[in-house]
């Protein structure tokens, strides 16, 4: 993955980051503990040598708690075509 950072850093570049924002006004519909979020927010850096930190709503997170967040409103992370995992 750190192909996805400009120029694999040489550019002084060191980190890819992609940022996905749900709209969470819909309550009834809303993933479990994130009722009270207008929108809901996760975030993916990718250093350079490939380490990857995960981030809802600004905290890090595990990696773990960012795909339980997507399986609980019925998303596939394990589809190859779902690029934020």
């Amino acid at each position: 993955l750190s192909e996805l950072v400009y120029k694999q850093g040489q550019a002084g570049v060191n980190k890819a980051v992609v940022t996905v924002i749900f709209n969470n006004e819909d309550t009834a519909n809303s993933p479990i503990g994130y009722e009270s979020f207008k929108e809901v927010t996760v975030t993916r850096q990718v250093l350079l040598g490939g380490k990857s930190k995960y981030f809802i709503n600004g905290r890090m997170t595990p990696v773990g708690q960012v795909q339980n967040l997507f399986h609980s409103v019925q998303l596939n992370v394990n589809n190859p075509h779902f690029l934020i995992m």
